[in-house]
């Protein structure tokens, strides 16, 4: 049996996985942990260490005791992406196939105008996330945060269950919005040494900071595949979660 460990975005948490782990099926050993700080449950001494490093750790710890599967596909989306790549770079031989939707970092980028467009992105994107933290508290960021990466709305239409869910990681909002350790610097050269099999994703109607930097993740990466997803965006795992399994069940069977 094949074996795929799926990463959540952030804030977001293992659990969030199931509707997508039930139209998987259940032929494919799917593996979703919580990355620490994320979910509800109580944390281990400070939040000191929170960034790609620790989050890199717990993840080749996890491969690690996975070690004998036959083959072993990590599916990342979002924030869990950068800790994918740095995994990959650390200890390549333990990911046999590797699923990346819609990184969203400008690390990776060579170009100048690339970057420049990213960064105006960003600060579109986060300048309010940012600020509704300040005033408004995790809900208020949280909301924006979805607003921002999934069209107005996108919060509000979550099912109350959903929200619940999401808000138990709403602590981390501060660690994420620059309290934490600045993510691993992972740049195109880092990325040009990664050899195991990667897939690039991104919806077509997602914000730029987002397509560029899964553009230039693809660029960077030896052969790497990218696919646009048309009519979607960065919250489509979330919003279809029939459609995204489809997609890692498609790519598993590649």
């Amino acid at each position: 049996m094949q074996t795929l460990v799926l990463l959540h975005g952030a804030p977001g948490s293992g659990d969030l996985w199931k509707p997508v782990a039930e139209a998987v099926g259940d032929d494919i050993h799917l593996v979703t942990p919580t990355l620490r700080w994320f979910g509800s449950e109580p944390w281990r001494g400070d939040d000191s260490d929170f960034g790609t490093e620790a989050h890199t750790e717990q993840l080749i710890g996890l491969l690690e005791n996975l070690d004998g599967e036959s083959q072993i596909g990590v599916a990342a989306w979002s924030y869990s992406t950068h800790v994918l790549l740095n995994a990959l770079l650390l200890r390549p031989g333990l990911v046999s196939k590797a699923f990346l939707y819609e990184p969203g970092l400008s690390t990776y980028l060579a170009g100048e105008g690339d970057l420049k467009a990213f960064n105006a992105d960003a600060m579109a994107a986060f300048g309010p996330v940012v600020a509704a933290l300040q005033t408004g508290g995790a809900e208020a960021a949280m909301a924006a945060l979805f607003d921002s990466t999934g069209g107005e709305g996108c919060y509000a239409a979550l099912p109350d269950a959903r929200r619940s869910a999401y808000l138990a990681s709403a602590r981390v909002l501060p660690l994420l919005m620059g309290g934490g350790r600045p993510p691993a610097n992972i740049t195109a050269g880092d990325l040009a040494r990664i050899r195991t099999p990667t897939t690039v994703a991104y919806g077509r109607n997602s914000r730029p900071l987002f397509t560029i930097a899964s553009r230039g993740v693809a660029r960077a990466v030896p052969g790497a595949q990218l696919v646009e997803v048309d009519d979607a965006d960065h919250m489509l795992p979330e919003k279809d979660a029939r459609r995204f399994a489809s997609m890692l069940r498609d790519w598993m069977e590649q």
